[in-house]
């Protein structure tokens, strides 16, 4: 079972169950492995203090907001 800090659980909640195609919900809790490149690039950036949460939730909701008819 993959050990999930506090921002891996925001990040996922964000981007990953919101936005991905490719998530399958329950996969963090088989592996530790289903970090994408964009997540991990994500994750990064956050723990750099060269993105916050709340400019990543503005982002999703912009690609979102994009994607509707």
């Amino acid at each position: 079972m993959a050990d999930l800090d506090e921002l891996d659980k925001k990040i996922l909640e964000i981007v990953c169950r919101a936005r991905c195609k490719f998530y399958k919900e329950g996969q963090e809790i088989r592996e530790n492995e289903y970090q994408c490149g964009a997540y991990k690039v994500l994750k990064v950036m956050i723990e750099k203090g060269q993105l916050t949460l709340d400019d990543l939730k503005k982002m999703s909701a912009q690609v979102i907001k994009a994607a509707l008819p």
